[in-house]
């Protein structure tokens, strides 16, 4: 019973950082977002830059301004949605004492899914230096994906 549960606060150790990862990522972008609006100052710290890394990756392209804004808003709702995912995921599981595998499942494949189109989106775009930090995390995320389901429970 001990080892059992050491495995599931593991396990829902591992949700919860995803979970809290995600929501880190979605607040450093939506504060990068609200940069671009004017609606924070250009000093704010607490900001990704990744717009421009998006803006760049489409210059080549050459594609209107509204473009790369949408696609950050799109990056940001998925982000969103991906942490509220892992979220509920996490506090179901630990509502019910074991683990939600539909919740956990359908949080990884939103994780997973994001990190597949931002590789994509590094190839179609020619982006090969940042496309190995997306590659790392779709393999960690994977990765505990696999350890969850593999680890006794």
């Amino acid at each position: 019973m001990c080892v059992a549960s050491n495995l599931l606060g593991i396990k829902l150790g591992l949700l919860s950082f995803w979970g809290l990862w995600f929501l880190l990522v979605f607040s450093t972008n939506l504060c990068e977002g609200l940069k671009v609006l004017r609606l924070i100052p250009w000093t704010w710290k607490f900001a990704s830059h990744n717009f421009q890394a998006v803006v760049l990756a489409l210059a080549e392209y050459e594609a209107p301004s509204w473009i790369s804004k949408a696609l950050f808003s799109g990056i940001l709702l998925w982000q969103l949605i991906t942490a509220f995912l892992f979220g509920w995921a996490t506090v179901a599981s630990l509502e019910h004492f074991s683990l939600r595998w539909e919740l956990i499942n359908a949080a990884f494949a939103a994780g997973l899914a994001l990190w597949a189109a931002f590789m994509l989106a590094d190839e179609l775009c020619k982006q090969y230096d940042p496309e190995r930090g997306h590659v790392l995390f779709f393999i960690a995320q994977l990765s505990t994906l696999v350890a969850l389901h593999l680890l006794p429970s």
